[in-house]
């Protein structure tokens, strides 16, 4: 048999540990149907509208361990999402973590990650996004909803969020220790860490991103890769396409 099959048998057997509602979602996945909504078995219902492509956004970080394939999340840890969307990993990590704050910036998504998350006691939800300065600062809302973004502009399709530094964001909720930063932000990666003091980026352990270079004029994951290791990390870079990828970085 294939390897393709046992894959997808052990995901299978995952799934109907995690999801109540399995006779409806994993038949839909398997048949390219969309999925928009997932129950799990701690009584969380997770609901996002068709263009989210909920299923492969769940099973990446549920079951391909997209953003903690290197670098787990430790029981009892303090883990930020930037770029929540609609709180898939939130909830991923709110299984282990002690605390979960949960930053996301889009009205539309962020009604959702109030209502997937209400349930768990441990997740945060924050209107806002994480980016290179305070303030306010238009987001463009022209592509799906998993890929707004600060970086791109649409006149016609925006909404202004409120913006705040990793710094700012850290000594509002009183955070000395990051165990576990993820960050999905659509370009907005890049000043956030490559503008954040060293002070700063040493309160944090680990850290597991996605980078786009092509939202970035002047950088590209390796300027991520070298300023996370000239401060103390061990960082590579993984899942690589022609453009994008994830990060990780453990703290030495």
């Amino acid at each position: 048999m294939s390897v393709n099959f046992f894959r997808r048998a052990k995901i299978a057997g995952r799934a109907f540990l995690d999801i109540a509602n399995w006779r409806e979602v994993l038949p839909r996945a398997a048949t390219g149907k969309t999925v928009t909504e997932i129950r799990l078995r701690d009584g969380s219902i997770i609901t996002a509208p068709p263009e989210n492509a909920l299923w492969p956004h769940f099973s990446d970080v549920w079951y391909h361990f997209t953003y903690t394939k290197y670098c787990a999340i430790p029981a009892g840890s303090l883990v930020v999402d930037v770029g929540a969307n609609v709180g898939v990993f939130s909830l991923f990590a709110a299984r282990k973590a002690r605390m979960v704050y949960s930053l996301e910036p889009a009205s539309s998504n962020f009604a959702r990650l109030v209502a997937n998350t209400s349930r768990a006691q441990n997740i945060v939800p924050l209107n806002m996004a994480c980016g290179g300065e305070n303030g306010s600062a238009s987001l463009d809302l022209s592509s799906d909803p998993v890929s707004f973004s600060l970086l791109t502009h649409s006149e016609k399709e925006s909404e202004t969020v409120e913006v705040v530094t990793l710094e700012t964001l850290f000594d509002r909720l009183k955070i000395t220790r990051c165990d576990f930063l993820k960050l999905d932000c659509e370009g907005a990666e890049f000043e956030i860490i490559l503008d954040s003091e060293p002070s700063v980026m040493n309160r944090i352990r680990r850290i597991a991103m996605e980078y786009h270079d092509h939202l970035s004029e002047r950088f590209s994951y390796r300027d991520l890769l070298k300023k996370l290791e000239s401060i103390g990390f061990r960082a590579r870079a993984y899942n690589q396409h022609e453009t994008y990828g994830i990060i990780e970085a453990i703290r030495l």
